[in-house]
């Protein structure tokens, strides 16, 4: 795997400059910013920050610090820190509903709506209902032996989603494999993940779109492609992947995970099934172990915090 380690390592590194480029949804903003201006014949960035800020609050700001974070905003030194705050500056920008969507999925990178204590609406249930088939069909694919490994009887392999997720993960990046085999039958190794798993299976309040796709992979590895990834992307009201979108922080993920599922499927197609698994796992620790040495923590898609604990 030597020249396939050094076109990995290749795309890290190109991943990690384009990332320091400006975010294209910035752009965006900044056009959509400048027809604010146009239509209200305010020239001055200043005075437009107070409108916004008035449209926004229904009040004008008590200090000139107020509109600090519209400044920050559309020079893209933050991003807002809730939904409904960018929702009020989409609406304050006057924007229409194809641009709030672009504005909630790409700039802000969430997915159409977040679900808290919403059981009993319909596309939340058939999105949840998704999601348990995801996991039920990753529970099939579940070796015997990697079963007996951890003590897991296969009666109860669905109290156990928590602990066969937390070691999968552990294969996806820079942990060494002695380690992994260290914590295979301590199940009390993955307690501190239980809640925020549970959560997301769950599909409740926001769910970042990096975290949906570490499950994505996950639950369908090997049968993974950038088509399936689309697809379920988009059922969970995501943005599919796309070559130009980035992170909130201008990190290149999508672009990185094309260009991986491209050399996954012209390196492991034909092979058996478990050599596509093991060959996926590896790059992604190549990536992982990469990033983390570049202090770009954001790239690290497959690693979580409970992982170093």
């Amino acid at each position: 795997m030597v020249n396939e380690a050094e076109k990995i390592i290749t795309l890290a590194k190109e991943c990690v400059a384009l990332s320091k480029e400006e975010r294209p949804e910035l752009a965006w903003l900044k056009g959509i910013y400048k027809r604010f201006q146009d239509n209200c014949g305010i020239w001055e960035k200043q005075a437009a920050d107070c409108l916004i800020y008035e449209k926004m609050y229904s009040c004008a700001p008590a200090r000139p610090s107020d509109t600090l974070k519209i400044r920050y905003w559309r020079t893209g030194r933050h991003v807002p820190v809730s939904r409904d705050q960018c929702l009020m500056l989409g609406k304050a920008l006057e924007m229409n509903r194809e641009e709030m969507e672009f504005l909630i999925k790409s700039y802000y990178d969430k997915n159409d709506q977040s679900f808290e204590g919403r059981e009993d609406y319909p596309v939340y249930q058939k999105r949840k209902e998704l999601l348990e088939d995801m996991v039920m069909e990753y529970l099939k694919k579940i070796h015997p032996g990697r079963r007996r490994q951890m003590r897991i009887a296969k009666r109860s392999l669905e109290n156990n989603v928590r602990h066969l997720y937390y070691m999968e993960a552990m294969k996806y990046v820079n942990i060494r494999p002695q380690q992994i085999d260290l914590y295979m039958d301590s199940h009390i190794t993955s307690i501190n993940y239980g809640s925020e798993l549970n959560r997301s299976l769950r599909l409740e309040g926001e769910i970042p779109r990096k975290t949906m796709l570490r499950h994505f992979f996950i639950f369908g590895m090997p049968y993974v492609s950038k088509e399936l990834m689309d697809e379920r992307l988009e059922a969970f009201g995501y943005l599919p992947l796309r070559e130009d979108h980035t992170m909130t922080d201008g990190g290149r993920l999508d672009w990185l995970v094309i260009r991986l599922l491209e050399l996954y499927e012209d390196i492991c197609r034909g092979q058996e099934p478990e050599k596509c698994s093991e060959w996926f796992q590896d790059a992604c620790r190549m990536l992982d172990g990469y990033f983390e040495e570049e202090g770009q923590t954001n790239l690290r898609f497959m690693y979580f915090k409970a992982l170093k604990e």
